[in-house]
């Protein structure tokens, strides 16, 4: 006789695939450089003009970021991103993996996040078209509400990890 009170009460929900077009895998790019003074470190971030493809990005603050091409590496994307937005990027040390984020909601977001550094010295990269400013930030003072809300989660997920259960 088999006992009720030992069957689980939760299922498992049905295994689903994803199609393509709602799986986005990018690389995206934290340029830093130190801060002046307190030595502090600051971020790179791009304001994408109005003929950015995407309208809702359009005036917004965003990180150098692309989406992956089919077999592209990671590190070959951030260098990618960083020749397609910038019109100097010479002065960027190699990126270099800093993290990975995944991040589920109207579709899934997998992100390869990198780190590369302005060389001490070096005059600040200028944007590509579609960005029409590229300016560094303390990292500690962002300008938040002027941020397109998912580059601004994958930094806040980069300054406070989760922590593993």
């Amino acid at each position: 006789m088999s006992d009720d009170s030992e069957a689980p009460r939760w299922t498992l929900p049905p295994r689903r695939q994803i199609s393509p077009d709602n799986l986005h895998l990018s690389s995206f790019v934290i340029v830093k450089k130190r801060a002046g003074g307190g030595g502090g470190e600051a971020i790179l971030l791009l304001r994408a003009g109005d003929k950015h493809p995407l309208t809702f990005r359009r005036g917004k603050l965003v990180l150098p970021a692309i989406i992956l091409e089919y077999g592209e590496k990671p590190r070959q994307g951030a260098r990618r991103a960083l020749k397609a937005q910038l019109q100097d990027p010479a002065h960027l040390k190699d990126p270099v993996f800093s993290d990975m984020q995944s991040y589920f909601g109207a579709h899934w977001d997998i992100v390869f996040l990198f780190e590369a550094w302005l060389e001490e010295g070096a005059p600040d990269p200028r944007p590509r078209e579609p960005y029409v400013q590229a300016t560094f930030h303390d990292i500690g003072r962002l300008p938040r509400r002027e941020m397109s809300e998912d580059h601004l989660e994958v930094i806040d997920a980069m300054l406070n990890p989760a922590e593993d259960g």
